[in-house]
């Protein structure tokens, strides 16, 4: 079990006796510490934090405008932060909000306080908990006949191949950035740069284009 020093859970939501619970719950479960704020607001100070962080945020805690708020301060911030909604409704606009490259999780208001545990700790090892209905709706939404490009291997710099390449094997922001011994900074700028090069979105959209463009991409971003 790991502990509170290398992860932690930052709970938005409204100070009541069901989240004070439910924080309670999840460290007993996990124990991983969980803080309650109950404004969705990002607070400096907590990019201070060395470890895995996940932002758990209430879709019930403030208007959709004001969670893509929120959004904007984890995106922009110094932390690999991952975010997960839960209490969420079915056909909820929070949905859309998977989209975003950090968002790895959604749960339901039917969903158990068991499987929210469940799906956190999925969370922290790398894995996506979202439903088939929302994965296959943001398929079709998102899929298009690929573009047939030439000579890709010159679109990316050396320093991005080398991301890409360990953005591959799953490695967070943080850990690129130790690997590569350059400030986290420099790592989401590269990674801004790499995504707007090659028009992709998040993560995995990068992985795939870099499976079907550029060969030998292991090989070539080895430091």
């Amino acid at each position: 079990m790991e502990s509170s020093t290398s992860r932690r859970i930052i709970l938005f939501g409204q100070q009541n006796l069901q989240n004070s619970i439910l924080i309670g719950f999840i460290h007993q479960r996990t124990n991983i510490d969980c803080q309650l704020i109950n404004t969705p607001e990002w607070r400096a100070d907590w990019n201070e934090f060395e470890g895995q962080t996940l932002a758990l945020i209430d879709a019930d805690c403030a208007r959709t405008e004001r969670l893509q708020d929120l959004l904007e301060q984890i995106f922009d911030q110094a932390e690999d932060v991952q975010v997960a909604f839960f209490n969420t409704q079915n056909t909820s606009p929070v949905e859309r909000l998977m989209a975003w490259p950090m968002v790895n999780g959604i749960f339901y208001k039917e969903s158990s306080q068991q499987q929210l545990v469940k799906g956190i700790t999925g969370i922290f090892e790398g894995e996506f908990w979202l439903s088939r209905r929302l994965m296959a709706q943001y398929l079709e939404r998102t899929r298009s006949k690929p573009r047939k490009v030439t000579h890709n291997a010159n679109l990316l710099t050396r320093r991005e191949k080398q991301i890409l390449n360990l953005t591959a094997t799953g490695a967070t922001n943080t850990e690129i950035a130790a690997h590569l011994n350059v400030s986290m900074h420099t790592v989401k700028t590269h990674i801004y740069n790499l995504f707007k090069k090659i028009d992709v979105s998040n993560r995995i959209q990068a992985v795939n284009w870099a499976k079907d463009n550029l060969e030998g991409i292991a090989q070539e971003s080895v430091i």
